[in-house]
């Protein structure tokens, strides 16, 4: 996350994008209308919003500039069951990799209950989409997300009763999976989320005691518990809750920022090794008071950087240069 990045809130239900822009204590909880269309929101990558519809076809979007463009469309897998369920979106993940500066559009071609065996990748600027091998006979958990961090994709699979991540680098376009299983997650799929935190993958999940944590993953590769939260799963925003010196929290139709750094009272406890408590009485401060119907349960979090440059230079093969 770049720390000129404001916080942009998805509303799936009415397909429209805000924007908050001060989540400082001094924040009056409004926001501005970015973008309202027709399509669900993948994900957002230097001010670019990637877009698709019903049927599963790609829309990038500049919303500073109104400028639309649709990328090629991919190869029709054989047995694909979200179509019909609307659900294309969560299939897709938008990414970008900050040394090439390439833009790449990843598709996990695979619903809740059937095993897949490859991914498809599209970069910006190229007219056909590939398929890459991935690991068979595991089954992906898409309700657990998927998130880009630092030029590599992640999501999540259980097969054999053990749930894994799976790593995708978007410079070589190789996938791994994870050695180490993860201890931490539960075994239903809804009670946990993949995230970034502070430029780190991290996720968030339940444990036994009905607590929220977010771990995060180190340089070695070690997880590590950073924030204990006591709300609901649906209380904290996904696929991102954390923004520079603030993470963010949510109680039915108000959004409100917590401080990560300093005093945190009355926002919050520091138990030890920078772990973080917040409890259902801690209010944070107000940064968004959302009015319109069904709002709860029924947003999503991103960050957002406005850019003025046109689409077309993004189609442009080899683009090798960051507008962060």
């Amino acid at each position: 996350m770049q720390s000129r990045a404001t916080v942009l809130l998805w509303h799936a239900g009415s397909t429209i994008a805000y924007v908050v822009d001060d989540l400082s204590s001094s924040s009056t909880g409004s926001y501005s209308l970015l973008w309202s269309g027709r399509m669900q929101l993948v994900g957002t990558c230097n001010g670019l919003l990637c877009l698709c519809d019903d049927g599963g076809s790609i829309t990038l979007v500049n919303a500073a500039t109104r400028e639309t463009l649709p990328v090629p469309r991919r190869p029709p897998c054989a047995g694909q069951l979200f179509g019909e369920d609307r659900r294309w979106h969560r299939e897709y993940n938008f990414a970008y990799h900050p040394t090439t500066g390439r833009y790449k559009v990843v598709h996990v071609p695979c619903s809740f209950n059937r095993v897949r065996d490859a991914v498809h990748v599209l970069t910006l600027g190229e007219e056909a989409w590939r398929e890459v091998p991935a690991p068979g006979n595991r089954r992906c958990n898409l309700d657990g997300g998927i998130v880009s961090v630092d030029g590599v994709t992640y999501w999540v699979t259980d097969g054999g009763g053990t749930a894994r991540i799976i790593s995708f680098d978007l410079d070589s376009e190789h996938i791994a999976t994870s050695t180490t299983p993860l201890p931490f997650l539960p075994a239903r799929h809804n009670d946990y989320s993949l995230t970034e935190v502070h430029g780190r993958l991290g996720v968030i999940v339940s444990n036994p005691a009905g607590m929220m944590q977010a771990w995060v993953q180190n340089k070695e590769g070690r997880w590590i518990c950073r924030y204990t939260l006591a709300c609901p799963m649906h209380e904290i925003p996904r696929p991102h809750f954390a923004y520079g010196e603030h993470f963010l929290k949510c109680e039915g139709q108000l959004l409100y920022a917590y401080p990560r750094q300093g005093a945190l009272s009355p926002f919050g406890s520091r138990l030890a090794s920078n772990i973080l408590q917040v409890n259902h009485r801690d209010k944070g401060v107000l940064v968004a008071k959302m009015n319109g119907v069904g709002w709860r349960f029924n947003y999503r979090t991103f960050a957002y950087v406005k850019t003025m440059e046109p689409l077309s230079i993004y189609m442009r093969p080899q683009k090798c240069a960051s507008i962060c």
